[in-house]
């Protein structure tokens, strides 16, 4: 049960039992009316009180502004993988490599279910090398306008039968939110990207011209 909850409960019994108390007295005065606004106003205090102590081990939602840029760069990105610019691509962005070397030219990808947000992108290369280069690299990830990337798990990658797997790893997140503003909802609402999952999730292929990929979510 949360602190909050707690307050709000204990607050609530104590003012029901002051007004039994208080309902026992014929005679109404000013200064026990003033006791009641006082007990309601602490209580208010601690509550308040607690969420600003509370808030700061909270993660707050970004403002749209911020959505909206990171949207914008990841759209630009996107494009610019599509032209084959791969420079787009940083190193503060990458979660992880793996190597795989194919017994024969045609690779296959293989994804868990839909694995949704994950895009392949190839890059290929002239060398007499038959290794095959796997990179991870994920842009900043926010569901909900809440930066949730430190919670969400990179996808495990494993190569068998001239196969590349990728598979999304499971994550629990339990989150608790508390809105402290009134928002006036329209239409527009329904159509606000801002609200869905942002972030780009890309593997990215390092490949030998010799070998083939085949792979139904690529941008390649």
């Amino acid at each position: 049960m949360s602190m909050v909850l707690i307050i709000t409960m204990v607050s609530a019994a104590f003012i029901v039992l002051l007004g039994i108390f208080m309902a026992k007295f014929r005679i109404w005065k000013p200064k026990r009316t003033f006791y009641l606004v006082i007990t309601y106003a602490l209580c208010g205090l601690v509550a308040f009180t607690y969420l600003l102590i509370a808030s700061k081990d909270m993660d707050q939602a970004q403002s749209k502004d911020v959505i909206v840029q990171q949207l914008a760069e990841n759209e630009e990105m996107t494009e610019r993988l599509k032209m084959r610019d791969f420079t787009v691509l940083k190193q503060e962005q990458l979660q992880f490599t793996e190597t795989f070397e194919p017994s024969a030219e045609g690779v296959t990808v293989n994804r868990d279910g839909e694995l949704r947000h994950i895009h392949t992108v190839i890059n290929w290369v002239d060398t007499p090398e038959n290794t095959i280069t796997a990179s991870y690299y994920e842009t900043p990830i926010y569901i909900k306008r809440v930066y949730m990337t430190p919670y969400v798990k990179a996808p495990e990658i494993t190569f068998e039968n001239n196969t590349i797997f990728i598979k999304d790893k499971e994550s629990r997140i339990t989150r608790k939110t508390i809105n402290m503003s009134l928002e006036m909802l329209n239409d527009e609402r329904w159509n606000d990207r801002t609200d869905e999952f942002v972030g780009n999730r890309i593997l990215y292929l390092n490949v030998p011209k010799q070998f083939n990929i085949i792979d139904s979510g690529g941008w390649y």
